[in-house]
């Protein structure tokens, strides 16, 4: 049975089970950078959200030899685990005012995402759009955000600007910066070994990212940040995008031209990262006699 064959009829399986109690369709998702995923939406009457179902873990299941007849059980059990944690009132996402403070900002490629930014308001920064999503409440779905569309403006009848400016606000005073040398980072994840010890010291690299570590990109962006990271370091410095979630900030010595760290990047992104969670393969550069931050190599891609 190839992958076709099988969403039609894990979906069937799906409506069997329920036995007409909710809808169940395939669905094609989009994600950051023009990434798809197909899910399997289960959907009872009046719900306004519903989990991700995936279907290529779930195929992956059926070609190690597990039953159609399971995995559309497991999939209604994961609906059901799903309605019973995620109680949302009946006016979720209504009222502009409901939602608020919630709302934060995130950065995101502009190239790569031509298509999502006809549909979302957003703001440049270099290479980049900053565009704003919605924190669901902790201990309804763990770590779910939902993106800002200018659907949702109209309904809330809000200006672009004023979405800005209080995404902005919750940003700035709930998600401040954390910057700390790398090698502390992997030795509070656990990645070190014994015999990288002795480079602790010697890495000159720092992460920088926001306290929930989530997302955390957008830091570079904050009003001053640069500057304030130049002052910290008494030098110049290179920012290399990690990821949407974090930036490298590497102190300018010299030792890398800024073709080397570009390669380095698009290296990373292309072996290390899953589509979706790639930024950019551009590089940024902080001038601190200029007190400027562009971009690190002349003529980069855009």
């Amino acid at each position: 049975m190839n992958y076709e064959q099988f969403q039609k009829l894990l979906a069937e399986e799906v409506r069997r089970q329920s036995q007409g109690r909710v809808v169940v369709r395939p669905q094609k998702l989009s994600r950051n950078n023009g990434v798809t995923v197909d899910a399997l939406e289960i959907r009872g009457a009046e719900e306004k959200i519903t989990p991700a179902i995936y279907m290529d873990s779930l195929y992956e299941q059926y070609l190690r030899g597990v039953s159609v007849v399971h995995l559309a059980r497991l999939a209604l059990e994961q609906y059901q685990e799903f309605r019973e944690k995620s109680r949302f009132p009946a006016d979720f996402f209504k009222e502009y005012p409901a939602v608020a403070d919630s709302i934060y900002c995130k950065v995101i490629h502009r190239g790569k995402n031509r298509e999502l930014l006809q549909e979302v308001p957003w703001q440049p920064w270099m290479d980049l759009a900053v565009v704003y999503y919605y924190q669901v409440e902790e201990g309804l779905i763990e770590g779910a955000t939902i993106l800002i569309r200018n659907s949702h403006l109209q309904r809330w009848k809000i200006t672009a600007s004023q979405l800005r400016e209080k995404a902005w606000a919750n940003t700035l005073e709930k998600l401040p910066p954390v910057m700390q040398k790398l090698g502390q980072v992997l030795r509070q994840w656990g990645e070190l070994q014994e015999v990288d010890e002795a480079l602790l010291g010697s890495n000159p690299l720092y992460l920088l990212t926001n306290r929930k570590k989530c997302l955390g990109a957008v830091c570079i962006c904050y009003p001053g940040q640069a500057g304030r990271i130049a002052d910290i370091l008494g030098a110049d410095f290179y920012v290399l995008p990690s990821s949407i979630h974090e930036c490298l900030i590497l102190p300018s010595t010299g030792r890398y031209s800024p073709e080397e760290l570009q390669e380095m990047v698009r290296t990373i992104n292309r072996t290390q990262l899953q589509p979706q969670e790639v930024l950019s393969d551009c590089i940024y550069y902080y001038d601190r006699t200029l007190r400027r931050l562009e971009l690190g190599v002349p003529g980069g891609s855009q």
